[in-house]
Order: C-alpha cells, then structure tokens, then sequence
C-alpha cells in the first residue's frame, strides 16, 4: 500500500489490532502504554486505533546487518533479547528458575509469540501470580491462543511413560499446530520435574536422546524455541553435567554461553 492509500485507511480497533498481531488486547495495551507500539486516541473516551502500517512494521523490525567476528558456534541472542532457539536453563531451584522464566514468557506475548508452558502444580502457580501482577487474561490468552498450558501427562507422558521420540514428536506436533494458526515465533518451555519417575532407569540416556534429536528437529523450524529448565533440587549432579552436551546453548543464572552440543558433534 502506498502512502497515499495508506493516509485514508480505516484505522483499527484495539481488538482488530489484537487479531492481527494474535496477541491480547491487554498486551496491546501494555505496548501502547510503554511507547513500543504507536496508535492514536479518538474521541470522548480516548479510544486506541491503530494503522495497519504500524502494526506490520511492529512485527518486521529491521533485521541486523552485522556479524561479530570469531562469534561461537552456537548462537547466543542478540542483545534485543531473544530468545536462542535450543536453551538449556540451569537454577538452584524452582524459584531461580521461574525468575528467568517469567520475564522470557512475557517478552515472547510481547512480540506476538506463542507460548507452550508444560506444567506442574508450582509452576502453574508461578504463571498465574506472573499473570495477575502484569495485568494479563489468562483466560483471554487462551482464547487467542497466544499461551498454551498443557500437563506433563500430556505432553512428556503420552504413552505412560518418557520416551524420547514421542516427547520430541509432542514438541514439534505443537509447533505446527501454532504455525497453523499463523504464528511465526514460537516458545516452547520444558521441564525436568517428571524426572524423578525415573528411580533406577536409564534417565541420562533417555533425556540425552530426547535433546540431541530435539535440536536436530528445531533446526527444521526457524522461529521456533524450546528453554529446557534443569533445576539442582529435581535432577541429578550427572544429569546438570550431561546438560552441557545437549544443549547448543546454556544460560546460568544471567550468563548466556555456547553449550557443547554441536562442538562435540563437529
């Protein structure tokens, strides 16, 4: 379209712009709000609307035109603050771990994302306080499908028990589902909780399988993400070492690093 068709467009409303981004119109309210997003206000009650052009220039940013020199072979993401595609999180425990995890959830609904939060009973706690303090519909986010929550019985567990292919089909059936719906970016977060099922089995050599062919999967879906949480009172000490061959990249505590996945690979 150009400027002059642009210039007497009809404006969207806040829910027109919220279909179009396929996020809530609370997100949307939040981005207007800090100045990301720009909209103008119309009449007595002050109504956001919004121009297409924005919107599609809000979603396409300019993307880098540099490389830094000798930069790892894993990724790191850029200082925008994205999100690598194939991340290993290590924490002490569950709280550290959410504190790494929430603000990665709602950066991602913030850039119009879909987000897939396997859950247990702490967890889902956690995402509901993250909800209720930002001001978020949880039910709404449902609805437009921007967030996800699913149980490990129904993802990790489908058959009863983890096993690494079908976990790994789980995750990638997900991503497609979501494409489906017209997202590009998608966040898919893991977790380790179910590991204690594991009592006098092959876990190690279970979940190593589980993350080598999850990375090799990802590389089929540019846009798409999966953290994978590793926390000290869930797994074992191997179990944390074993992370660092699996993952591509690592992030302790703040500190984003190569993992030594496709390292040892090559």
């Amino acid at each position: 379209m150009d400027a002059s068709n642009e210039a007497v467009a009809p404006l969207l409303t806040i829910t027109e712009a919220a279909t179009f981004l396929n996020v809530s119109k609370a997100t949307i309210r939040r981005w207007t709000n800090e100045g990301r997003l720009h909209c103008s206000r119309i009449g007595a009650r002050n109504e956001r609307r919004f121009r297409r052009a924005d919107l599609i220039a809000f979603v396409n940013p300019p993307e880098p035109t540099t490389a830094v020199p000798g930069a790892p072979q894993a990724e790191l993401p850029a200082a925008s603050g994205a999100t690598p595609s194939h991340c290993c999180i290590i924490s002490k425990d569950t709280d550290e771990e959410w504190a790494t995890l929430g603000p990665q959830i709602l950066e991602n609904l913030d850039r119009g994302a879909h987000v897939v939060v396997i859950e247990d009973p702490v967890r889902e706690k956690h995402l509901e306080g993250l909800l209720t303090r930002t001001g978020l519909n949880k039910r709404e986010l449902l609805a437009t499908h921007a967030l996800r929550c699913v149980s490990i019985e129904d993802s990790y567990f489908l058959s009863g028990t983890m096993q690494w292919d079908r976990a790994v089909a789980y995750v990638e059936s997900a991503i497609l589902e979501a494409k489906a719906r017209g997202f590009a970016r998608i966040l898919v977060i893991g977790a380790c909780s179910w590991a204690d099922a594991f009592a006098g089995e092959d876990i190690e050599g279970e979940l190593k399988k589980y993350e080598q062919a999850l990375d090799t999967m990802l590389s089929r879906h540019p846009g798409a993400s999966v953290l994978c949480p590793y926390t000290a009172t869930q797994v074992s000490a191997q179990m944390l070492v074993q992370a660092f061959s699996t993952h591509p990249v690592m992030q302790i505590h703040s500190t984003l690093m190569p993992g030594l996945l496709r390292q040892s690979a090559a």
